[in-house]
């Protein structure tokens, strides 16, 4: 199995101090560079932001060989979080669902373009109550 490396880029709100950011690493063989990785995670972001009226305020890429995983945080409305508490997790994760296929479609040519590589795949794994989604991109292969 491929090690999987993180690339140290997050999106991050414009009002967090510059401390926040994230020290940029260098490239691994069968890993993605930071600005590629920045790419992704940014285009990620606005995809969300134009879908639900909110973006995420922590979004990060790891790679594999063949494989672009992406983890996004702190995603949810104020609606969605009301929904949580009321119960309703499995609606507000069919949503998520739904909305992230849309961020998919939106999101392929960037990650093409930015990897040099067509997407074949992708998955998505959504977790309302921790607040979090992660999603698997599968690249072709080398």
């Amino acid at each position: 199995m491929a090690p999987v490396t993180p690339l140290a880029v997050s999106a991050r709100k414009p009002d967090a101090p510059p401390t926040a950011r994230k020290r940029q690493r260098g490239s691994v063989r069968g890993t993605i560079a930071g600005p590629t990785a920045m790419t992704i995670c940014n285009a990620i972001t606005a995809a969300l932001k134009q879908s639900c009226g909110k973006g995420p305020t922590k979004v990060r890429a790891y790679s594999t060989h063949d494989h672009v995983a992406v983890v996004v945080q702190d995603m949810l409305t104020p609606l969605e979080r009301t929904l949580l508490q009321d119960g309703h997790e499995q609606m507000v994760s069919e949503a998520r669902q739904v909305l992230i296929g849309r961020v998919a479609q939106e999101c392929r040519s960037t990650i093409e373009q930015a990897t040099g590589r067509r997407v074949v795949g992708w998955q998505t794994e959504v977790n309302p109550s921790a607040d979090r989604a992660f999603t698997l991109v599968q690249l072709q292969p080398l």
